[in-house]
């Protein structure tokens, strides 16, 4: 599969929201998130401190160690990586967890651990994915120096590098083609961004098509009634209208002897009754208006109109086309951005359980080379001491805690 990671750089202002995000708090508006399943969400970082109060108190220990850090300046970088859920079913939980765990490994190694502040691996999305934040630490010096510790350098070397690192230990990764190649870094929300747009763009190519149509017909309907009525006036423009036949003009011609000569002479009018005169204006009437409409819609706002929806179909087709064609590469990143890991979980017992047995060897060890019970308290509890020191909070720590408080209880009961 092609290695799917995306990242974005964070001011201080920034965190609080990524905070938010990752551990599901306010108003949930994705709704491929399952909160019955957000429990099984957890982070490879153990700490009591959210991750606000991790990337402060680390960049407050860069600032006492010389670190200049302004208002402005890049404290964390915010990485998804993404197992797809196709990828993820053929592995199943505990190869997909591992994934993630040797990704962790990666960035721990390259940006040291103390700088990796989460790795938080969702499990109540469709997709698996890891949410991992670092504060970027130029390791030359041990700075604050977002452009020295991810410049488009550092990025294109972990593009190769990752995949390679992943490969070693069983994974059959690649770095990623296409425009995700060339877009090194990308906005982690980008796909649910374009996800977006496509359903603006959607919807106003429905609104345009809809507008399109009620245009495309108004016009079809003056064509029709314009044809009709065409057909009523020749083309010479002469309505064919019924006559009762020419006008007879009668002249009385007198005469010197006998009776007056009557003389019925035609004129070249024609007779026609109230009712077809009235029909005649009303077609000339309605001719004339449908033309002058029809004109209108040939000349005027509405053809142009017309001309401005097709062009902004052509326009939203493009636009939808790339969206989609853009979406297909985020898809691929995206199903990178839900199916989580049950194994990492697995993975964490059983080294918890490792340390255990480590503190229980080491209890032994001790004992047997101590002369009393007084030897063996300071001896092992200078032990402890130091490794405390070396790992605060960690397992070995918690152990010795559990048998303290063991021993006060027998105490308490005796």
């Amino acid at each position: 599969m092609e290695l799917a990671w995306n990242a974005q750089k964070n001011q201080i202002t920034d965190v609080k929201g990524k905070e938010n995000e990752q551990e599901r708090i306010g108003e949930i508006k994705n709704e491929d998130i399952d909160l019955e399943r957000t429990k099984n969400n957890y982070d490879l970082v153990e700490s009591e401190k959210n991750l606000y109060q991790r990337v402060k108190q680390r960049v407050d220990e860069l600032k006492e160690n010389g670190s200049r850090v302004q208002k402005n300046s890049v404290v964390m970088y915010s990485n998804i990586l993404t197992v797809p859920q196709e990828q993820a079913e053929k592995w199943g939980e505990q190869k997909t967890d591992d994934y993630f765990k040797a990704c962790y490994e990666f960035f721990c190694k390259e940006f040291g651990k103390e700088n990796v502040v989460s790795g938080k691996i969702h499990k109540d999305e469709t997709t698996p994915h890891m949410h991992l934040h670092f504060v970027p630490v130029n390791i030359e010096n041990g700075k604050l120096q977002a452009r020295v510790a991810m410049n488009k350098a550092k990025i294109n070397y972990i593009h190769d590098a990752l995949p390679k690192f992943l490969q070693e230990r069983g994974f059959d990764v690649v770095r990623a083609s296409g425009k995700t190649k060339d877009k090194n870094i990308e906005n982690i929300h980008e796909y649910k961004e374009v996800q977006k747009k496509i359903a603006e763009k959607e919807n106003d190519l429905e609104h345009l098509q809809q507008e399109n149509t009620l245009l495309e017909k108004e016009i079809g309907d003056k064509k029709k009634e314009f044809l009709a009525l065409s057909e009523k006036i020749p083309n010479d423009g002469n309505v064919q209208i019924r006559t009762k036949g020419n006008e007879v003009k009668i002249e009385v011609k007198q005469k010197m002897i006998g009776n007056a000569e009557v003389i019925k002479k035609k004129t070249k009018n024609f007779i026609v009754t109230p009712e077809e005169l009235k029909n005649m204006e009303d077609i000339m009437n309605a001719a004339y208006q449908v033309k002058k409409d029809y004109e209108r819609l040939q000349t005027t706002d509405l053809v142009r109109e017309n001309q401005d929806l097709h062009e902004a179909l052509d326009t939203t087709h493009e636009a939808l086309e790339f969206a989609q064609q853009r979406n297909g590469v985020l898809e691929r990143e995206n199903k990178a951005l839900k199916n989580e890991n049950w194994d990492l979980k697995v993975r964490i017992s059983d080294l918890k359980a490792e340390i255990k047995l480590v503190y229980q060897s080491a209890k032994e060890f001790v004992k047997e080379r101590t002369s009393n019970a007084m030897a063996f308290k300071d001896a092992f509890k200078s032990l402890v001491t130091k490794v405390k020191q070396k790992a605060p909070g960690g397992e070995f720590e918690k152990a010795h805690q559990k048998d303290l408080n063991k021993e006060r209880n027998k105490g308490m009961g005796r």
